[in-house]
């Protein structure tokens, strides 16, 4: 491509480029996150960042929890390195104590009654398997805006969780988890196949909600044929990727074998909650649940799937790592990326986000 032509087609490309949330963009915080898994917050003070924030978390003595900003308002020791005592978080440097809702309620050998500081508390809900923390205005947090979904809590599905941290934006985990195209490729070894990326893929973008479905005929990848007992025989196996919200992504897997009687009620399903977490720009608390209507007893099939898509979302963050790495080599004036068609869900989330941190801003 010749010089001249790269600087027009940079100069349209940081255009638009304007309108598009990166990992520069600020973060969303009027969202729910989720800060942690259910079991693993008990009586004892845990720290976790998010959106650049470093909380302090714990049950109180009634079960349910409490997070506030871990960061002492008198000399800034973080408070997860105190004790708790009762509900109350005792600073392991000068001994201020604070309730749990982030009032200073004691400074030792002082004579205050009542102080009238403290630090911040998070509204936080519990909706297990995770504990959902909201950043943002407090008022805004409304409860109903949890993305909590069905299956999690359907004794007819089973579920096994997992955790990576990234090494990457939140946005460029959302990004790619609207193309998954890349089956056919960065998942050659995993649960890919090599129909996945020729086939047509339906785009759904109404008001909030992002879509996209694929429908393949193949012969499904061992991670989900030896389970359902396909080895070798011919499925279609429809995919859907859904943009519920900032915090929670789901992957949908519906099966049907095709050299079988068909059974259209009620088929074998994988549904992958996708659950995201900005720690900062330019990492992220990556948890994720794998659920399955199938098998729902056995726990060998739940090791096998498991051990399946963890090993393919290994080669997620291998890629987003590497995106990474090449953003952070070069300044966005010296080189510009194309898009193609299957970018398409991925730019309007990208949109949505830039629209949202740009208000968040503004109010």
């Amino acid at each position: 491509m010749k010089a001249e032509e790269i600087t027009k087609r940079r100069a349209k490309w940081s255009v638009a480029a304007q309108h598009l949330a990166d990992a520069d963009t600020p973060i969303i915080r009027n969202c729910w996150y989720a800060l942690c898994r259910s079991a693993d917050l008990g009586r004892t003070l845990a720290a976790r960042t998010v959106a650049g924030v470093s909380v302090v978390h714990f049950r109180k003595e009634d079960g349910t929890p409490a997070a506030l900003h871990n960061r002492c308002c008198h000399r800034s020791y973080p408070l997860d390195r105190g004790s708790l005592d009762g509900d109350t978080i005792v600073c392991g440097y000068h001994g201020l104590r604070y309730n749990a809702c982030g009032q200073c309620v004691d400074i030792p050998h002082q004579d205050m009654p009542k102080t009238k500081f403290g630090v911040r508390d998070y509204p936080v809900i519990e909706r297990a398997p995770f504990i959902w923390i909201w950043m943002g205005d407090a008022d805004k947090a409304d409860p109903g805006l949890i993305p909590h979904q069905y299956w999690l809590d359907d004794p007819d599905w089973t579920t096994d969780i997992g955790y990576f941290e990234v090494r990457g934006s939140y946005v460029h985990l959302h990004e790619n988890l609207l193309d998954l195209s890349h089956l056919s490729y960065l998942h050659a070894a995993t649960f890919g196949t090599p129909e996945y990326a020729a086939a047509p893929c339906d785009i759904v973008i109404e008001n909030d909600n992002i879509e996209v479905w694929r429908s393949v005929e193949c012969v499904l990848p061992d991670v989900y044929a030896k389970p359902l007992g396909w080895v070798g025989a011919k499925a279609r196996r429809k995919s859907g990727s859904q943009l519920v919200s900032p915090a929670l992504h789901v992957n949908t897997g519906i099966f049907e074998n095709l050299d079988a009687p068909r059974t259209p009620n009620d088929p074998p399903m994988v549904k992958v909650a996708q659950v995201i977490t900005p720690i900062d720009n330019r990492n992220t608390h990556y948890h994720y649940s794998i659920s399955r209507n199938f098998a729902v007893e056995d726990e060998t099939v739940t090791q096998h799937i498991t051990a399946g898509v963890t090993s393919a979302f290994k080669e997620d963050l291998a890629a987003l790592e590497g995106v990474a790495e090449m953003h952070a080599q070069e300044r966005p004036d010296e080189f510009f990326e194309i898009d193609i068609p299957t970018d398409r869900a991925g730019l309007e989330m990208r949109r949505r986000f830039k629209r949202w941190a740009d208000a968040e801003i503004a109010a």
